[in-house]
């Protein structure tokens, strides 16, 4: 009895066992099967196409340079003797920055003032010059009281020749001497009208040479002055020295910069771009710059100038760029490098999906030795996108619900026209519309109509 118990406990015992090792046989078939079915399909990650405002931009490290700077040069040869600032000061219009000691110069300054002198004594002389008109007036007036008094001796002369106190002959001189004064007031008369037409040119004249002669010395003094300024550099507007280009007891030359002035409190942003973007950068678009690249605050300017080449900015070299800032940007300084896009094109809503989804495709293939000798333009280089489009179609209910736990779908290639990039986004002008799901990772490369399952991009940095 005892042994028949024993023996129906042991066989109870031994079916669990088996009954276990069976459950667990089977989970561990159902794991590799299902760890082998979901490894059998590449794992996507995607994202929805959006409508949206896009600005395709062209991006570059800028620096904040001054808007208002000032080279200052030498206008004359010599030695540099004193510089009487350094970089850094803060100097305003007119302040002396350094002194240049030039025998040439001293030489110009001496021929200057004697020039002066001269122009100054011929001012004088000028001056003193007075065309006289007296004695004609004298002499006419002399003329004018001998024809009165003829007129008078005549008149008398008629009234004693009536009276018959004198002869014919007496009349007749007095009458000769009448004719005689009025022939003397006439001319004296003409002459003087003559001298006083000519005093008022010589007047003229004279007054016209001497305006032409303080002109000359006003235009000396001026170059005097300018000559004398030649041996104190000055500032020529307010700002801050940046940079001094020259050593006391350096010579140079004339037009040699001496130092750089910036105007810090206008300030504009500069950068160099890649001339291959020069057709598409114009006078007026927007400047956008920030200061930390992880920061998502951006200040404003507008695109002021281009170089017509290439220039050096900060060692690099490129078309250069310069924009006036609109807004104000607090803790800014010159030389302080920025993030800096110019903004190329906007458009108000365009179909918008991240740059990762973008697939190419060589017309003429890589793998085509002819590639290599004539490669394709950008023009020929067509684009593409995996579009998700559903649950692969199955008659199998059992392979379905299977499907559809998994999160399996079907992707479509579909080729796509790209209108522009900016920021990790593509503009796509055709073959895509708001709303559709695109692949923007994959585990393995993709082909059209494949299986993928969707995963989200946490569960996939999980596994």
């Amino acid at each position: 009895m005892v042994s028949s118990c024993w023996r129906l406990e042991m066989k109870k015992r031994l079916g669990i066992i088996a009954l276990i090792i069976s459950i667990v046989w089977i989970m561990y078939l159902g794991f590799v099967y299902n760890r082998t079915y979901f490894e059998h399909y590449p794992k996507v990650t995607v994202t929805v196409a959006e409508r949206k405002p896009f600005i395709q931009d062209v991006s570059t490290v800028g620096y904040i340079e001054p808007a208002i700077r000032s080279t200052v040069r030498s206008n004359t040869s010599g030695k540099i003797v004193d510089i009487s600032v350094r970089v850094g000061d803060y100097v305003k219009r007119g302040t002396p920055l350094c002194q240049i000691e030039s025998p040439e110069l001293e030489l110009q300054i001496q021929q200057a003032v004697l020039n002066i002198e001269r122009l100054r004594l011929d001012e004088e002389r000028l001056k003193s010059e007075v065309y006289d008109i007296s004695q004609y007036e004298i002499a006419l007036k002399r003329e004018q009281e001998n024809l009165r008094k003829a007129k008078e001796d005549l008149k008398k002369a008629e009234i004693l020749f009536r009276q018959g106190i004198i002869t014919l002959s007496e009349y007749n001189n007095y009458k000769a001497q009448y004719r005689q004064a009025e022939l003397a007031y006439t001319l004296a008369e003409k002459n003087y009208k003559n001298s006083k037409i000519q005093y008022q040119t010589q007047e003229r004249l004279r007054k016209d040479n001497l305006s032409i002669l303080k002109k000359n010395l006003e235009n000396a003094e001026a170059q005097l002055r300018l000559l004398e300024d030649q041996r104190v550099i000055k500032a020529g507007i307010d700002g801050r020295i940046v940079s001094i280009f020259v050593k006391k007891g350096e010579y140079i030359t004339s037009g040699t910069p001496i130092l750089l002035i910036a105007d810090e409190g206008k300030l504009s942003v500069s950068c160099v771009i890649d001339p291959k973007y020069t057709e598409k950068v114009k006078i007026g678009q927007e400047i956008r710059f920030k200061i930390d690249p992880l920061s998502t605050e951006e200040y404003r300017g507008k695109v002021e100038s281009i170089s017509e080449g290439t220039e050096e900015l900060m060692g690099k070299t490129g078309v250069k760029v310069t924009g006036r800032i609109i807004d104000k940007v607090p803790s800014i300084k010159v030389n302080m490098p920025v993030y800096t896009r110019i903004l190329v094109r906007s458009r108000e809503l365009s179909v918008v999906v991240p740059l990762a989804s973008i697939y190419q495709e060589y017309p003429k293939g890589i793998e085509n030795p002819l590639y290599y000798l004539s490669p394709p333009s950008p023009e020929e280089v067509e684009y593409y996108v995996f579009v998700v489009e559903g649950t692969p179609v199955t008659t199998d209910d059992r392979e379905l619900r299977r499907l559809i736990r998994d999160n399996v779908q079907v992707v479509r290639k579909r080729k796509v026209e790209v209108g522009g990039v900016s920021e990790g986004e593509a503009e796509i002008i055709s073959g895509l519309n708001q709303f559709d799901k695109v692949v923007t990772y994959s585990s393995r490369p993709l082909n059209d109509y494949d299986r993928v399952i969707v995963i989200e991009r946490e569960k996939w940095a999980k596994e």
